[in-house]
């Protein structure tokens, strides 16, 4: 049969070829078309392809499919479009596209909104970021940065809701954010007790740090900054179950390190919160925020000095 004769096929003789009456159902001509397939499919006949093709094509007129394609490509030409295409295949895209758009506007906002603070609105002194599930007002916190070594502190600041049994829903676009910014090689890096245990690959050791304040601070002082440690078996162990990450299974604790390393300096102090500008957002518990420095800090020195003045001038309520 020529490819004339197929498209000149009306729905009546799809159905007599098939060897069906003019009123079966679609369940009939399915059975049928699955019943003369079978001759073709897997046979060594040279010209069983070609002819499990025709079937195909007249399978498609006797159940209206192919008349469907026509008036459905009909109507689409006759529409308007919008770079290739209509309004509605915009909107089936954006329907199963939304979230992959949404992670990409987000993602690009952050990098526009650096871009802007690092190279049009001046260079910045020193950059902090905060993450974790607490909100930062960012024009506070940048104040309380300021002084005379620090003339424009940036703050950026990512709500991250790590695995939890207290109802939190992580933010899909948060890693994404996140990652962006500490591209940027922050100095000092904020976060709370139920997040950092997630990321120890991005904290400085700070034991020098935490040393001198010893020398520095009043025991009173002192007293309120807890030093906050932990090892990389420790933080793989109490992660791994949450992660999503397939990778992270077949790590090889056993050639972990099990040595402490001082990561941060933890305030349980509301008090010093409000200072900052962070307002805690778990529901159930209050896990104060962590001071630590990003690992890949450019400028050790300057974090450091940062991290020592907020322990020196932060108020406590005690």
């Amino acid at each position: 049969m020529t490819q004339e004769q197929l498209d000149n096929m009306t729905k009546k003789q799809a159905l007599e070829y098939l060897g069906l009456d003019s009123d079966a159902n679609d369940f009939a001509i399915d059975e049928k078309f699955w019943q003369l397939s079978k001759r073709y499919r897997g046979s060594k006949d040279p010209d069983s392809e070609e002819k499990l093709s025709e079937l195909s094509a007249v399978y498609s007129i006797a159940t209206g499919k192919r008349d469907e394609d026509a008036r459905k490509k009909e109507v689409r030409e006759q529409s308007s479009k919008l770079l290739g295409k209509t309004g509605a295949e915009w909107k089936n895209y954006f329907a199963y596209s939304w979230f992959k758009i949404l992670v990409i506007i987000v993602v690009a906002l952050v990098g526009c909104s650096i871009i802007y603070n690092v190279i049009f609105k001046g260079r910045n002194d020193l950059s902090v970021v905060c993450f974790g599930h607490f909100s930062v007002d960012s024009g506070l916190m940048e104040e309380r940065m300021t002084s005379d070594d620090i003339k424009s502190p940036y703050v950026s600041a990512i709500d991250v809701v790590v695995p939890n049994d207290q109802g939190q829903t992580r933010n899909a676009y948060a890693d994404q954010s996140l990652s962006a910014v500490l591209s940027t090689y922050p100095n000092v890096l904020i976060t709370d007790s139920m997040t950092y245990e997630y990321y120890f690959g991005n904290y400085m050791d700070l034991t020098e740090l935490y040393r001198n304040l010893k020398l520095i601070l009043s025991e009173e002082r002192l007293a309120a900054l807890e030093p906050v440690y932990l090892n990389e078996r420790d933080a793989y162990v109490a992660t791994k179950d949450q992660v999503e990450d397939d990778s992270t299974e077949s790590r090889d604790i056993s050639s972990m390190s099990t040595e402490p390393v001082l990561v941060g300096i933890r305030i349980n102090d509301k008090v010093a919160m409000d200072y900052l500008g962070i307002t805690d957002l778990w529901p159930d518990t209050d896990p104060g925020i962590i001071l630590s420095i990003y690992s890949g800090t450019t400028d050790y020195s300057k974090a450091e000095n940062a991290v020592m003045r907020l322990c020196q001038v932060i108020p406590l309520s005690n």
